[in-house]
């Protein structure tokens, strides 16, 4: 074939593509929906009504089935939050990962009571030596004295104090212990074994009926042998109360007073008591009395549900806080693109000022995130603020971005400059841009985004005609 036939043969391929495009699309008829039969009214038959008892059995099983899925979505964001901290603080998080992961199962299995699973997964977190090995033993002994082995209980309990003796669940083990003594020997009674949703039905009518009358008896739940939501139900109740003695209460198990698991919950609850300068003083109190990261973060959550501005501030400036519980402090708290700017200048760790480029490129803070692209000499800072521009309207932040192309050097800050643009759909920055460019990769790539916008832009359709001719 010769070349003026190779040509013609292209023109006519061509147009035969133009007009089949151009054609009106076929509309194939939708047939009618045939019309739905009507449903015949039901009888009544009481042969089929169905059992009262059985119906509560299905209700409970519905019920513990959904606290059950709401548990391990609430663990599986832990977990999640632990990876992160153990990323940036140089810990194992393969080592605490899996151990966690079997201590909240184990506690999910207990809350089913399916105390056997639960035992099994407290003896991989104990095998695995986890940071929560010492919780492990004591919630492997309350299952173990849940099925009437008081015996098994009591010698858990004793491998708890031998192996960890300064644990926070040794309190709670001295009562578990009494507790199980006393049992051993008898035969378990199955109705007094599962009686924790009674003692929450009961622990909530409190609230309603005589809540002053109600504290003491909160305050004994707290202390005794109880199931993990048992407790938390009180703990819940009583931050309820506007009373200055359930306030004490709950202050004492949020600096720590019962097990890690309660102070935890604790904490979530005082945010929600007292006077919010107040609550903030206790809250700091509590954060800068512990070493626990985890309890660490439980503060920072509720000075953010506070609106503890200032000690939230105090957190994030703080050079020789992890940067995951400084990057948490500084989401939870409401900083203007004037306060993140202050910190950002006087800020040295790398991946917190990234953080802060990020937080202003979200709150539409351009002003901010162009200073950082002129000023700041680290290039994955620079990337990561120019790539939060992408997501500003061209006409606010195109030219910039054109302009800072011009003087860029590195290629890499190019390409995300590109990238950018091609965000915005901003044609004319990538044709001025193309214009300036001599890398013929990077070339590509603009042409490459200037034709997926050509069929609905005049200024990308026009270059690539430029480019053609």
């Amino acid at each position: 074939m010769t070349t003026k036939q190779t040509a013609a043969f292209l023109v006519v391929t061509l147009t035969m593509a133009v007009g089949a495009s151009a054609q009106t699309p076929v509309r194939v008829p939708v047939p009618p929906v045939p019309p739905v039969a009507p449903i015949p009214p039901m009888i009544p038959d009481l042969a089929r009504l169905v059992d009262l008892q059985d119906l509560r059995v299905d209700l409970d099983a519905i019920r513990d089935t959904t606290r059950n899925a709401m548990d391990q979505a609430r663990w599986a964001l832990a977990e999640s939050r632990f990876d992160l901290l153990d990323w940036q603080q140089g810990q194992q998080p393969m080592v605490r990962r899996a151990g966690e992961a079997s201590y909240t199962a184990g506690l999910s299995m207990l809350a089913a009571r399916k105390y056997d699973e639960a035992i099994a997964q407290f003896d991989r977190v104990v095998a695995q030596k986890a940071t929560s090995a010492d919780g492990a033993l004591y919630w492997k002994a309350y299952a173990q004295f849940k099925l009437g082995k008081s015996d098994d209980a009591v010698s858990t309990l004793g491998a708890l104090r031998k192996d960890f003796g300064q644990s926070r669940y040794l309190g709670d083990a001295k009562v578990l212990e009494a507790d199980a003594r006393r049992r051993a020997g008898q035969p378990a009674n199955p109705a007094s074994m599962d009686d924790d949703d009674l003692k929450m039905l009961a622990i909530d009518a409190m609230r309603r009926t005589d809540p002053e009358r109600a504290i003491p008896l909160l305050e004994g739940v707290l202390s005794a042998t109880n199931a993990l939501r048992v407790k938390k139900q009180a703990i819940i109740v009583l931050a309820s109360i506007p009373n200055p003695k359930a306030r004490q209460i709950l202050m004492n198990y949020a600096k720590g007073a019962g097990n890690p698991d309660l102070q935890i919950e604790a904490i979530r609850y005082i945010a929600a008591s007292g006077e919010k300068a107040a609550v903030a003083a206790d809250l700091m109190a509590i954060y800068q009395s512990t070493q626990d990261t985890e309890v660490k973060m439980a503060v920072i959550n509720a000075l953010g549900s506070t609106g503890a501005r200032n000690a939230l501030y105090s957190i994030v400036g703080d050079g020789n806080t992890p940067v995951a519980l400084r990057t948490s402090a500084m989401k939870g708290s409401v900083m203007s693109p004037t306060d993140l700017m202050a910190l950002y200048e006087k800020e040295t760790n790398k991946e917190l000022k990234s953080q802060i480029a990020a937080m202003l490129g979200s709150m539409g803070a351009t002003d901010q995130v162009m200073r950082i692209i002129k000023s700041e000499k680290d290039q994955d800072i620079v990337r990561r603020a120019i790539r939060t521009l992408g997501n500003q309207p061209a006409a606010k932040t195109g030219q910039f971005l054109v302009d800072t192309y011009g003087t860029e050097q590195n290629l890499q800050t190019r390409t995300t400059i590109i990238n950018a643009l091609d965000s915005q759909q901003n044609a004319e920055g990538l044709v001025a841009v193309a214009r300036k460019e001599a890398s013929l990769e990077l070339k590509k790539q603009i042409v490459r985004a200037l034709s997926d916008m050509a069929p609905k832009s005049k200024v990308a359709a026009d270059y690539l005609m430029e480019i053609i001719k």
